[in-house]
């Protein structure tokens, strides 16, 4: 999630290298494990694929169609 806020203070625009009143984003992030990340891009890979039918299998992470 982004915050945008503005610089208020000398120590901030010394810091930055900015005027007073320059827009600020603040931001916080998470780094995810592998599997995490993976999992994640094959359940939102499954939900894509719901709306087309068919049979389908994962192969290096990818959704491709089952034929056999």
């Amino acid at each position: 999630m982004v915050e945008v806020k503005k610089v208020e203070d000398a120590e901030q625009t010394k810091k930055y290298g900015v005027e007073v009143g320059t827009a600020l984003l603040v931001y916080d992030f998470v780094l995810v494990t592998e599997q995490a990340a993976r999992e994640l891009r094959q359940s939102k890979a499954e939900e894509a694929m719901a709306g087309y039918g068919g049979k389908f299998k994962f192969v290096d992470d990818l959704p491709v169609p089952d034929v056999d």
